[in-house]
């Protein structure tokens, strides 16, 4: 049986840019996991978008062609009734918490569609259950990272108990194992239920042994399956190293009562990269914020460049350090992506040539020139995290901290932000950079450590890789 149709689609966001979608033909079977894949910016968030009710009602636009998904028309539908029929887990999971703890969070879209309260708590714990995120039950949601987050999205659209699954780079935030985890859950579902399941990725190694096929998108087009990623080849090479860049002594840091790191030591000299692995939850996003002064660091010091800075604003800490959090549409603030490059080497008060020379190179360096006058929000995921990375480099930082900055990037975009992580290192930047996509960290990394039960390990010899 046929949940999903789509028949002609097109869609143009605004007249100004190409069309983001140009006849698209897709139909998805009960039981069926359907993987799309291809660059970033092709179509396929916005084809999910499309399948999802969203088109053109949520994002305006000009909307050409039919859908039918679960039985409703999805032109014509409420996206509300669309949603809870075949429910879409957007890419930027910070955008799905509406409440403020972990169980109210999962239960928003059941209590929004009338459940009665009983059986909305059986719900609530059996889709925390088939995530594997009990443990989370009374936590806040802010406490959490993002691969947590991640799980309690998955788990509040399947709350719902949906007829179709539409999943936009459902692991890009998640460790190996969890990713595999959810995805066979992913698997399991479409075959238990009978749900039509349609599944956005770059990573597609993680996925494909899922899917039931595999579809591109390219230029708004349905194209031919694309064969296997083979992955990023390892090219870190030793590096002469400059002076220290960044020393934590006996730092530990904490959510509250819980400690996250504990006694924490590091050095980082210039021209190192180090790449910073370990289980989602285990604290990585909080140890960088904290380096960059958006946490407090309980106990211990924190010394960028020779000078203490553990107790220190984070605007005491630039231009010396540049931050990219989980989450780039946080970090974009102005109303195109050249006025965003330009920002950092604008607060340096460098001059004008200087500046236009430093957007320029950042520009280019994350392959995104063609973006310049775009507005950042109007991009899609893996652009707005170039657009991020782009605005911390052009300050031209010492140490530079990138909490999993290959959330959203197609194999070109990993490629090229390795190469140009190891250029920088080579050029005297010391950085860190949380992940779990072996790939970059291999070809960016001379450097391998481990956080876990709240302790650092440095990870030495073949076995390298991030887990």
């Amino acid at each position: 049986m046929t949940v999903i149709s789509a028949r002609g689609i097109r869609f143009s966001y605004d007249e100004s840019r190409p069309p983001a979608l140009r006849g698209v033909d897709l139909d998805v079977a009960a039981g069926e996991v359907v993987l799309l894949r291809g660059p970033s910016g092709g179509g396929k968030t916005t084809l999910l978008r499309a399948l999802g009710g969203l088109l053109p009602h949520f994002h305006g636009g000009a909307f050409g062609g039919e859908i039918t998904v679960a039985g409703l028309d999805g032109r014509r539908s409420r996206p509300a009734e669309v949603s809870l029929r075949a429910p879409l887990l957007f890419q930027d999971v910070e955008a799905h918490a509406v409440m403020s703890d972990v169980e109210r969070d999962v239960a928003f879209g059941a209590e929004n569609a009338g459940v009665a309260p009983g059986e909305i708590r059986e719900r609530v714990g059996g889709a925390l259950a088939a995530v594997d995120a009990k443990h989370l039950a009374g936590r806040r949601i802010d406490e959490l990272s993002g691969g947590e987050r991640q799980r309690v999205a998955l788990a509040g659209v399947l709350a719902l108990e949906p007829q179709a699954l539409l999943l936009d780079e459902p692991t890009s935030q998640l460790d190996d194992r969890s990713a595999a985890r959810n995805l066979e859950l992913v698997r399991r579902l479409a075959g238990e239920r009978g749900l039509a399941v349609v599944i956005s990725a770059h990573r597609v190694d993680r996925v494909e042994a899922i899917a039931s096929r595999v579809v591109e998108i390219r230029d708004g087009r349905i194209g031919r399956g694309l064969d296997r990623d083979q992955g990023l080849p390892e090219l870190a090479r030793a590096r002469r190293l400059g002076p220290e860049a960044l020393r934590l002594s006996t730092v530990t840091i904490a959510h509250g009562e819980r400690v996250v790191a504990e006694r924490v030591h590091l050095a980082l000299h210039a021209g190192s990269v180090l790449a910073l692995s370990g289980p989602n939850g285990a604290g990585k996003s909080t140890l960088l914020r904290a380096i960059a002064g958006l946490h407090p660091v309980r106990a211990g010091s924190v010394r960028i460049e020779g000078r203490e800075v553990a107790a220190a604003p984070p605007e005491d800490r630039v231009p010396a350090l540049g931050y990219v959090g989980q989450d780039p549409g946080r970090h974009l603030l102005t109303e195109s992506v050249r006025a965003e490059v330009e920002l950092a080497p604008r607060y340096q008060s460098l001059p004008r040539r200087t500046r236009q020379d430093r957007v320029a190179w950042a520009l280019s360096a994350l392959g995104i020139d063609e973006l310049a006058d775009h507005h950042p929000l109007d991009l899609s995921t893996g652009q707005r995290q170039r657009v991020a990375i782009a605005a911390a480099i052009s300050g031209r930082p010492r140490l530079l901290l990138l909490d999993e900055p290959t959330r959203g990037l197609d194999s070109d975009g990993r490629r090229r932000l390795g190469a140009l992580l190891r250029a920088l290192a080579a050029d005297g930047m010391a950085a860190i950079v949380a992940t779990h996509d072996s790939g970059v960290a291999g070809l960016a990394a001379d450097r391998w450590a481990r956080l876990g039960g709240g302790r650092l390990t440095e990870q030495r010899g073949a076995n390298r890789s991030p887990a």
